[in-house]
């Protein structure tokens, strides 16, 4: 019974990356499942086919025309007059037609031109922010389901133990009932057990699926790949992250939107100064036919007092803005702290488990069945034996998820979680 138990257990601990050191080896191409599908694999083929970033880059190709329509400088006009139709009657005869023709030209001043494009060119920025944020919503959604089924399939592969142990057992416990060296109530107790153990690996198999074809279905294919936590389990314990969120997409998108407001302060700024319209033209007289030359200039009157009111506003957003980005960057802090803690916490307790009690659990089911195999032991020993040591790995599995789930989350305030290919590829 013994080399069977610790046969399974060596398989799950390769499974799941299990040893003393965090070691653990990385598998095959394929498994039982199919073809091994890596998390960064997995990433790069939902961000190609979810459709998110081709919304977000929609609104960056609509952000930069925005941009190119606002460098352009205002219209220039071309303006035909008539005058001094002939009449009717006596006038019928007179031609007194007028014809004035004039060309106009705004001149922008105080720098409204400039102003506006930089307004456009952080909306640019915004736009391109959402392309990342896409990515890493996405990329964040990919690696928590990646880790949720490859701790589920270890988890089945640790129910698959414990029923193998059980069903063992259970044969065990009938041969010594019926050789009246058992009570009847130890066969029916391993019978029950091995019910529970059937039941428990069945569902966490159909867990297992049910994740499998949701992760299958970001990119519509089939669900007839494996995965595994290898490359992801901390080696040697947790690396402790710099706490810096300056490359936080959420931060960089609302410092575009301050950088949008102070932009938008400034044009309100420049629109204190007016603006000129000059003309020049010609003027053709109608009964001597002779030309006139014509010019003209135009400046609205009270820019200034009009002005004021949109200047007041755009302050005001940019100050609230700027509020904002100071509160979001102490949330993220805040935030990535706590999850760092967490990451080091779930690390820390790894660490001890596995090199305390999960080695003396495993020593005591050896005690156990040796000293059942001899007789010097009932089944409840070997059975609470066998209870805590698969406790413990199911607490260890517990553990590897808090930590898996921390630090994709960190990463993705952090915005780690983007495969290199993508990090290269501008939005």
């Amino acid at each position: 019974m013994l080399p069977k138990i610790m046969g399974a257990a060596g398989a799950l601990m390769a499974a799941i990356g299990y040893s003393p050191a965090f070691a653990e080896t990385c598998p095959s191409n394929t498994d039982a499942t199919g073809a091994h599908l890596s998390l960064e694999q997995a990433i790069l083929q939902a961000i190609e086919s979810d459709l998110r970033p081709d919304a977000a880059r929609a609104a960056v190709a609509t952000a930069r025309s925005e941009r190119a329509i606002a460098s352009l400088r205002p219209s220039d006009t071309v303006s035909l007059e008539f005058e001094n139709f002939p009449g009717i009657g006596l006038a019928a005869e007179i031609d007194s037609l007028e014809v004035t023709g004039t060309f106009n030209r705004v001149w922008e001043r105080g720098g409204k031109r400039e102003a506006r494009t930089s307004l456009a060119e952080r909306g640019v920025e915004i736009a391109e922010a959402g392309v990342v944020i896409s990515k890493a919503d996405i990329a964040y959604e990919i690696q928590a389901l990646y880790v949720e089924l490859a701790l589920t399939q270890a988890r089945a592969s640790l129910a698959a133990e414990r029923l193998a142990a059980a069903r063992e057992a259970e044969t065990l416990i009938k041969k010594r009932v019926e050789a009246a060296r058992d009570p009847l109530l130890a066969g029916s107790r391993a019978a029950a057990d091995a019910m529970v153990a059937e039941g428990e690996l069945a569902r966490l198999t159909q867990d297992a699926e049910r994740l499998r074809t949701a992760l299958a279905d970001f990119w519509g294919g089939a669900a007839d790949f494996g995965v595994d936590l290898c490359g992801l389990s901390p080696g040697g314990g947790h690396n402790e992250h710099t706490l810096d969120v300056a490359s936080s997409p959420e931060l960089a998108r609302i410092e575009a939107e301050r950088r949008q407001a102070q932009a938008a302060l400034r044009l309100a700024q420049a629109e204190r100064v007016p603006d000129v319209t000059w003309s020049a033209g010609v003027r053709k007289f109608g009964t001597d036919e002779s030309v006139g030359i014509l010019g003209g200039v135009s400046v609205p009157l009270g820019a200034p007092k009009r002005a004021a009111p949109y200047e007041q506003k755009a302050g005001a957003q940019a100050r609230q803005l700027e509020a904002e980005a100071d509160a979001l960057r102490q949330s993220l802090l805040r935030e990535s702290a706590q999850l760092e803690r967490t990451a080091l916490g779930a690390t820390d307790a790894l660490g001890q488990l596995e090199t305390g009690p999960l080695p003396e659990a495993e020593r005591a089911v050896a005690l156990a069945n040796d000293g059942y195999a001899r007789g010097a032991f009932s089944y409840l020993d070997v059975l609470d034996a066998q209870r805590l040591l698969f406790d413990l790995r199911e607490q260890r599995l517990n553990l590897l998820r808090t930590y898996h789930l921390a630090e994709a989350a960190l990463a993705r305030i952090q915005a780690r979680n983007l495969p290199a290919p993508l990090q290269e590829i501008a939005p």
